[in-house]
């Protein structure tokens, strides 16, 4: 996910917005995305949240016990499973539901995307993120 302009000079805008405002408080909310699935093992949840980390498709990636209960098959089910969440962008959101599909160990696996307000700082935050990282530079061989 490339940054644009426009994203950038925004982010410097909030930023420079919020630290001139006397509160956190009153800074704009700026939005972003959380994109949910649950899966059964910490192995499970550990694989997923480091692949879309590794891809730079989310920010952060939390992951929390629940308890779910649903009908599957004809039968109510309850189960222990993982909540793992993704805090991302709209940018980033078809390729994080790509990636989620394809490496997702059940047969149908819940995704569900919920815009949520951030603060103007943590959606900048964010959006740096996403970012592909720098590349590194070899230093340069000195010539004798």
């Amino acid at each position: 996910m490339l940054m644009t302009t426009t994203t950038s000079i925004a982010c410097a805008e909030a930023t420079a917005a919020a630290t001139a405002t006397a509160t956190a408080a009153t800074a704009a909310p700026r939005e972003i995305l959380m994109v949910t699935t649950t899966v059964a093992t910490e192995a499970e949840a550990k694989r997923l949240a480091h692949s879309v980390l590794h891809a730079r498709l989310a920010a952060c990636v939390q992951v929390e016990p629940i308890t779910a209960y649903f009908h599957w098959e004809g039968a109510l089910e309850e189960c222990r499973e993982l909540r793992v969440a993704c805090k991302t962008a709209a940018s980033a959101m078809p390729a994080l539901m790509a990636l989620l599909r394809k490496q997702h160990p059940y047969t149908l696996p819940q995704l569900v995307v919920q815009p949520v307000q951030a603060s103007a700082e943590y959606g900048c935050w964010v959006d740096e993120q996403l970012a592909p990282a720098p590349q590194r530079q070899e230093p340069a061989m000195a010539m004798a």
